[in-house]
């Protein structure tokens, strides 16, 4: 492969005349505006990022900002230059009239892409930029020199090169600007790019620039900075440090490219650690030091430190693959000389294969290796560990990128962890896509929460709250309720919030994910920042994210949301490389209060399809220390042989680190002789800067540890009691935790139920649902229930306190509610879907200052008037009015937030001479989906016309609903829109989910058994039906209830006599536990959704199986590591069935399914017609033959297979479509294994309508272990495809 040294050389080149001169200070404002979502259009917040590496070397400063206000003399008189990306309305004309006068006095402007159509096209602006915006299409082309203009400074020496944009034709272009770059428009060239001056001032514009397609080009990048420099007149000081790039072109195609990239893929060489290390951009004032590399460090996993404050390091070369004969181990890294760098390398420990995480206590280390995490532990000094113990074992092998991660030590004196798709299996099932706890010696694991997909960031945070990331854009979640509160009660768990703003991240270099893209991805650890060197506003609040495939270490802000859960603001980056190969990890705060980031270092971030690929780094590695320029430091400690003295003083050290590593010396030491020094810390009343006080919650839970706080020591007690009222929250909330579970602590909690802190009084109620009963505080905690309506962290918890000490309360409030009066009653429906208009005023009968409320009224071109008409209407009195007599363009149009699916934008619409290019027309946009218009209507219409279309949303986005009236150009007449409807489209019939805390009472007293249903049934159908519906819902989930056959007979009576809102949910019930209520018509309403099966476009399907393949192969056969089925050998009405099943929450219902429920989160993106477009691509490709890989028996697997699978399935396995058996041949023995698992566990098979998921969950519990499911997965891989179906 040829050496290409590539455009970087030439930017030098191009400017190095200048930089024989004195050099210039050269700050640039980049004015722009855009979203937080990624990949949209015209987005500078995400797309100004690329610009940093080519500015950082020229000696660019820029400050971005998206203020307008910022276009005032005063702050453009700070800058050189002025860069603009943006479409912004001329509603203040100072701020362009500052602009002019700014350039006129010598000022630089760059004006990209849609600038050119800003400020309403007003006459001054138009003629600065020297063209306006007329129209465009979009695609691929090449935009040629002008002849003679080939070495103009403002292009740098770019090359023509290929790209995708909008292609931009322009109007009203100034004689006097030049010409740098044309584009061929239907034969003729299209002005592209182009400079002019204006006064003293110099003027650079080009129309490149919709999105990221083009941002990423080296060549527009290059051109840019060119541009900026020429613009501002003046030389900037060139940093020479910043190494130059140097690449390899791929011609193996290597690397995948599934942004599916035009131009050839570049591979960039391996720079050393401290050129690496000049590649990053940080925020001002914080700077990243080499701490430790290769070859001492390759491919680091994990670090912890012991109690001498010594890095551990857990290196993994073996990634992806466990061998044999183990290469990873554990490096112990030392700075022995303070100077910040290690010095001192010993391996620990050696052998292992891949590891995955580790954690320091009891004097050694806990490591993860799945299947089984070990205890390691020096005890003679010598640094290497020479006690090595198995401590559990039951972690999945099959997902090498989903086992245990991230362990860390909590304040209740437990570790807790991730896991992903490889998953934890004990005799309570299968475990995976979450959080997890065990006890410092690795027993009792214990399920924490759910995160929907692999799990590979935990967060504690000072006041022992617990955060997490996830993949597949799932940044920041909060685990509000964790699981045994659920347990305690038998409520249906809820998993972990999504707590981020934004799932964007903003790289600084070329990315290669596999879907998601602008995502995280990968998003690796949750760290927050638990020390005080870094300035105040990172204490206990922001979390450090690792984006491996973006290059880059992101920031999330918590705050609380004052609805008993958190807000994550993204922060953007807080570090970004334009290293290609730099891949952080982890950013942990170390026990110097700085912190250190793992670099991965390597090209190759996807784990599906890219195992082998020879680009893979198993030699490279680096962990680098960020410093705060203004911080001071932890004082670093040796707390190995501490005294308790000692200790109970470091639990009030800044670090928490230290204060952690003292409880645990207390605690697994047992100086029990700290207990009165702990009850004195415990009664501090101070607060620290952010209003908490650490060392208190360190003493309670420390006494906590040393079981002090269960009764026996009053003393001790009477502190926790006292710290419940405490001026912090974060005291009064851990105070709450660590109570006994006695009556007076339920008496005291009870109290406490006024508490204004929401997420204090979420852990309030949650320590209430595992307390002893107490049914005096059924009607306080019922009473508050109106005060968190809404608020989704304390729904649960309210309704885990209500069902602990509200079981009686539920027949006193069914007698509570009016008597039966038949005369009202209506007639009983069939379930059927409601659809609701998204739309607020959509008939513009509310309006303020003659304007429809709720709608946004704007002019965007020339003249037009926008006005409420009462004397013309379709519906009710008043309709919205846009006319022109001299022309011109305006809308009405507001931003509904939407989530994924497909809608209906439908609205009438009457018109008189409109005349126009565009019309009159309804339009849909946003950052979630493609752009989609209604026809467009002309001339006069007197009677009302309907306008119609149906769009897409793929992922939750604010969407832009328009009412036009010629469409950013302009029209002359009148028109009148009324009645505009927007429905979220669904054929599915859903059985709704109980989530009404009557409903929820009534369920647990249902749960009873068959008296207490015929008994509570009985009371309810003398109750007023509205009233009393509501606890008749409780029946709808209660499944395996045994009756007699009197005691049917008794309740077919009682349905038979229902009020008919309450006949659906006795028909739900009779349909779940299979009794004839004599409701059969109702019961076969809830057939869930009836598959559509479609005649599929194999070529629009290629486009949609791009996100499949990272998972399912590039030829669809399934990977093992992903625990994916072969799908070319599957029934076309089968896949299209499976399919349409995970888009409607059939399958995948269940967040512990972390497969089934990425599936369903994917498949949502899409219609019934995309779904057979994907089948009918996926089978244009052959099934290959699959091999036993579990170690199970073929033979015997034959056996079981004959007596439990061969009458649905066919002795050769392929399968029976007349009663939805599929085939089973093609199918790898993980895939069949883990299904199994999961219809045995009823993880799978239990979603509404899923008759046929039933039957296999019976079946599956049939088979006696896991044993004999490898079995059959190993003779299903014995049998032979007999043709491709």
């Amino acid at each position: 492969m040829k050496r290409i040294v590539f455009f970087f050389i030439a930017v030098f080149t191009s400017i190095s005349i200048r930089n024989a001169m004195v050099p210039d200070e050269l700050h640039v404002l980049f004015l722009s505006d855009g979203s937080g979502e990624s990949n949209s259009g015209h987005n500078g917040k995400i797309n100004h990022h690329k610009l940093k590496p080519s500015f950082l070397r020229s000696g660019i400063k820029m400050t971005y900002s998206s203020n307008l206000e910022d276009l005032n003399p005063e702050t453009l008189a700070k800058y050189s230059s002025i860069i603009m990306y943006l479409s912004a309305a001329n509603d203040k004309p100072e701020r362009v009239r500052a602009l002019i006068e700014y350039v006129e006095n010598g000022g630089g402007l760059v004006a990209l892409h849609n600038t050119c159509g800003a400020f309403d096209g007003t006459d001054e602006f138009v003629k600065l930029i020297g063209g306006q915006f007329d129209r465009h299409e979009s695609g691929w082309f090449t935009a040629t020199h002008v002849k003679g203009q080939e070495n103009h400074p403002a292009l740098g020496g770019v090359p023509e090169f290929e790209v995708w944009d909008e292609n931009y034709v322009h109007k009203n272009l100034n004689d006097d600007r030049t010409d740098l770059l044309v584009r061929n428009e239907n034969g003729f060239p299209e002005p592209w790019t182009w400079v002019r001056n204006q006064g003293k001032g110099k003027i650079f514009y080009t129309a490149y620039g919709h999105d990221g397609n083009v941002w990423e080009s080296f060549f527009f990048q290059k051109m840019v900075t060119a541009a900026t420099i020429w613009t501002s007149n003046k030389t900037p000081r060139i940093n020479s440090d910043i190494p130059i790039l140097t690449y390899l072109e791929d011609k193996k195609k290597l690397f995948h490219n599934f942004e599916q990239r035009q131009t050839s893929q570049m591979i960039q060489n391996q720079l050393s650690p401290e050129e690496s290390a000049k590649c990053m951009i940080l925020p001002e004032g914080f700077e990243a030091q080499l701490f430790s590399n290769e070859p001492d460090i390759v491919n680091p996993i994990d670090m912890t430190w012991d109690d001498q404050g010594r890095m551990y390091v857990a290196v993994t070369i073996d990634y992806p693959y466990i061998q044999e004969n183990g290469n990873d181990r554990i490096v112990i890294c030392e700075d022995t000389d303070s100077d910040g760098q290690a010095d001192k390398f010993t391996t620990f420990a050696e052998g292992f294969s891949l590891v995955t995480g580790m954690c320091w206590v009891n004097g050694g280390i806990i490591l993860a290796q799945a299947p089984n995490m070990y205890f390691l532990k020096d005890t003679d000094g010598d640094d290497k560990a020479d006690v090595i113990k198995q401590v559990n074992t039951g972690w999945g092998i099959g997902d090498t990128h989903g086992g245990p991660s991230n362990l860390k030590y909590g304040l209740d004196n437990k570790i807790y962890g991730c896991v992903g798709g490889g998953g934890y299996t004990d005799d309570r099932g299968r475990f995976s896509a979450g959080i997890w706890r065990m006890d410092v010696d690795g027993s009792n694991i214990t399920r924490i929460s759910n995160l929907g997909d692999n799990s590979w960031g935990l967060g504690i945070s000072e006041d022992f709250e617990l955060f997490a990331s996830s993949a597949n854009k799932g940044p920041a979640k909060h685990i509000h309720a964790p699981y045994p509160y659920f347990d305690a009660v038998g409520l249906k768990k809820q998993h972990a919030l999504p707590i981020f703003d934004y799932h964007t991240f903003y790289p600084v270099t070329i990315t290669r994910q596999g879907d998601n893209f602008g995502s995280y991805t990968a998003a690796a650890g949750f760290d927050i920042y638990t020390a005080r060197t870094f300035p105040q506003k990172f204490w206990n609040k922001t979390a450090f994210i690792g984006a491996p495939t973006g290059k880059l270490l992101g920031q999330f802000h918590l705050e609380p949301d004052n609805n008993g859960s958190y807000r994550a603001i993204n922060g953007g980056s807080f570090l970004a490389s334009f290293d290609e190969r730099t891949a952080p990890i982890q950013g942990k705060t170390g026990p110097d209060g700085n912190l250190y980031m793992l670099d991965w270092n390597n090209l190759i971030m996807l784990h599906g399809g890219e195992l082998d690929n020879p680009l893979r780094d198993k030699s490279h590695g680096r962990i680098y220390r960020i410093t705060y320029k203004g911080g001071k430091s932890s004082r670093l400690l040796n707390l190995k042989n501490a005294t308790t003295n000692e200790l109970v003083d470091n639990l009030k050290n800044e670090n928490m680190f230290w204060r952690i590593m003292a409880q645990k010396k207390i605690i697994q030491g047992k100086h029990m002789d700290a207990i009165p020094q702990l009850i004195e810390m415990a009664q501090d009343p101070s607060l620290d800067g952010i209003r908490s006080n650490p060392a208190v919650i360190h003493a309670l839970w420390t006494l906590h540890g040393l079981e002090q706080m269960d009764g026996t020591n009053k003393k001790a007690l009477s502190v926790a009691h006292a710290a419940l009222e405490h001026r912090s929250a974060a005291v009064r909330k851990n105070a709450v935790r660590v109570l006994p579970a006695t009556l007076e602590s339920t008496r005291l909690l009870g109290n406490m139920l006024d508490e204004q802190d929401a997420n204090t009084l979420r852990y309030i109620l949650l320590t209430l649902s595992i307390m002893p009963k107490d049914d005096a505080l059924d009607q306080r905690i019922y009473n508050i229930g109106q005060q968190i309506k809404g608020k989704n962290g304390l729904e649960s918890p309210y309704h885990l306190a209500l069902i602990r000490h509200g079981s009686t309360l539920v027949e006193k409030l069914i007698t509570d509610t009016p008597e039966r009066n038949r005369e009202m009653e209506g007639v009983v429906d069939k379930l059927e879907t409601e659809l609701i208009n998204v739309l607020q005023n959509p008939s513009f009968e509310e309006f303020n200052d003659e304007k429809p409320a709720q709608w946004v009224s704007k002019v965007h071109k020339g003249e037009a008037t926008l006005s409420i008409d009462s004397t013309i209407s379709r519906t009710g009195k008043y309709s919205g009015r846009i006319e022109s007599s001299v022309g011109g363009g305006a809308e009405f149009h507001m931003v509904p937030r939407l989530e994924p699916g497909e809608y209906l934008l439908s609205g009438w619409i009457k018109t008189k001479n409109v005349e126009g290019r565009n019309g009159v027309l309804l339009k849909a946009e946003g950052s979630g989906m493609k752009a989609k218009e209604s026809r467009r209507l002309q001339g006069t219409h007197e009677d009302w016309q309907k306008l119609q279309m149906t769009f897409k949303v793929d992922f939750d986005s604010g969407v832009l609903i328009y009412c036009l009236f010629g469409a950013w150009a302009e029209a002359k007449g009148t028109v009148w829109f009324d009645d505009i409807e927007l429905f979220q489209l669904s054929s599915e019939k859903v059985i709704p989910k109980v989530i009404k805390v009557e409903s929820l009472l009534a369920k647990q007293a249902f749960e009873k058994g068959a008296d207490a249903i015929i008994r509570i049934t009985e009371l309810i159908n003398k109750r007023q039906e509205e009233s009393s519906s509501i606890f008749m819902e409780g029946l709808t989930e209660l499944e395996d209830i045994l009756f007699t056959d009197s005691q049917v007979h008794m309740l077919k009576n009682l349905a038979a006599d229902a009020a008919p809102a309450n006949k659906m949910s006795l028909a739900i019930f009779g349909s779940n536990n299979n009794i004839d209520l004599g409701l059969s018509e109702l019961a076969n309403s809830l057939k869930g959704f009836e598959v559509k099966i479609l005649e599929g476009d194999k070529t629009r399907g290629k486009m949609y199986t791009t996100s499949c393949v990272v998972c399912h192969g590039s030829d669809f056969t399934g990977l093992l590591s992903e625990r994916t089925p072969s799908l070319p050998q599957l029934s076309d009405w089968y896949l299209q069935g499976q399919l349409q099943k995970f888009k409607h929450n059939v399958l995948g219902y269940d967040v512990e399914d972390s497969d089934g429920y990425a599936m369903k989160t994917l498949m949502g993106k899409y219609s019934h017609q995309q779904i057979a477009d994907m089948v009918a691509y996926i089978k244009t490709f052959q099934p290959k033959p699959q091999s036993i890989t579990l170690g199970g028996n073929p033979i015997t697997g034959k056996e079981v297979y004959s007596d439990y699978c061969l009458a649905c399935h066919q002795a050769d396995g392929t399968g029976n479509k007349t009663i939805n058996a599929p085939g089973l041949v093609g199918l790898s023995d993980v895939y069949t294994y883990h299904q199994l698992v999961k219809y045995k566990n009823g993880i799978r098979g239990s979603g509404t309508g899923d008759k046929h998921g039933k039957v296999m969950q019976l079946f599956a519990k049939i088979l006696e272990n896991e044993q004999t499911m490898k079995d059959i997965g190993a003779y299903i891989t014995t049998l032979q495809n007999k043709g491709n179906d």
